[in-house]
């Protein structure tokens, strides 16, 4: 971290310098320290963050410095009125009392050692059960691996664990059942180097029928999210609180339906189950004698997105665990190219 991108602390108030250099040094952070705001006008206009203590604000609003974001008012215990009253006249974002505000606060230095690199969230599910919706998500992961950063979380506990369908079954790394009790901020490095790897893709499997909890969901999908890159969510057709959290990091949602009639009167109840989320669309699962794809989409009420062949070589694949042999030459492969978005336009259902 170069001396330009350090955060300011402004204090005489040595427990609060205490307790903030420990914080900046939980997450890695290197800090700036200053007694005499006027003396220190360069870091003022440069630093990211500016952590001044309430001990300072008299001797700041004689400096006279100019206003910035990026500036918060931090103090012990809970902040007065009249505090956040003169923090808002020198121009501070927000008044923290420690030690109920130190969450947020760590939140706010943790940004400047991992800045954000928001990754692509798509969820997968499928319109009944057995549908493809853990395949089309692997292939989608794998697909995405070959790109960059990418994450499959699979939040299904009945699915049998989506490290198996890759082969990592045996692969040493954290599942959700050693990490289901998490919360808060995770590192993405380290969440990465916990969980197994399948050519470049890091799997998070649900290998056990105990319901994931919205605190570890939002943690595990935060800090993968901050890696960049695509997260694949394999999301149950049951309603969670875990996948409810889970929706709500979406950003694209598909649903698979087999091109049958009792599958798109499924799918139309698991739709209907999904609450507000991002608007899903169809991928038609389609194989002999099937519907065809429009009347799927026309009876389901939903966009369409792309067919999901039925196809022996990826069923050969995941019954082997071959992960690449899901998507090297196969029609699964070229969905997920197309889902991803580097095949252009979208085709009209057949």
């Amino acid at each position: 971290m170069t001396r330009e991108s350090r955060p300011l602390v402004l204090t005489a108030d040595t427990e609060l310098l205490d307790d903030l250099l420990g914080m900046a040094a939980a997450v890695g952070v290197a800090v700036d320290v200053s007694v005499e705001p006027a003396v220190c006008r360069p870091q003022w206009t440069q630093a990211p963050l500016v952590l001044v203590g309430a001990d300072l604000l008299e001797t700041l609003s004689m400096a006279r410095l100019e206003r910035r974001p990026g500036v918060l008012l931090l103090t012990r215990g809970s902040p007065s009125d009249a505090l956040r009253d003169t923090a808002t006249m020198i121009g501070a974002e927000e008044t923290i009392g420690l030690p109920s505000g130190e969450a947020g606060l760590l939140d706010r230095l943790a940004d400047l050692a991992e800045p954000a690199a928001r990754a692509r969230v798509v969820g997968v599910v499928g319109g009944r059960g057995g549908a493809g919706a853990s395949v089309l998500a692997a292939g989608l992961a794998l697909t995405a691996a070959l790109r960059g950063p990418s994450w499959l979380v699979d939040l299904d506990p009945l699915g049998g664990g989506a490290d198996a369908g890759l082969g990592a079954e045996l692969a040493p790394g954290a599942r959700w059942a050693d990490l289901g009790v998490l919360s808060g901020r995770l590192s993405p490095t380290a969440l990465y180097e916990a969980v197994p790897t399948v050519h470049g893709l890091a799997v998070l499997a649900a290998t056990d029928a105990a319901e994931l909890t919205p605190d570890a969901v939002r943690a595990v999908v935060a800090a993968a999210s901050r890696g960049g890159g695509t997260i694949v969510l394999d999301l149950p057709r049951h309603r969670t609180a875990g996948r409810d959290e889970a929706l709500t990091a979406a950003d694209e949602l598909l649903v698979v339906i087999p091109a049958e009639v009792r599958s798109v009167l499924a799918a139309r109840r698991v739709v209907d189950g999904l609450g507000s989320t991002p608007a899903p669309r169809a991928v038609v699962r389609t194989g002999p004698g099937a519907l065809p794809s429009r009347e799927v989409v026309r009876g389901a009420d939903l966009p369409f997105a792309g067919e999901l062949a039925d196809e022996a070589a990826v069923r050969q694949a995941v019954q082997v665990g071959n992960g690449a042999g899901l998507i090297r030459g196969t029609r699964l492969g070229e969905l997920c190219e197309h889902l991803l978005g580097r095949t252009g336009a979208v085709r009209e259902a057949a």
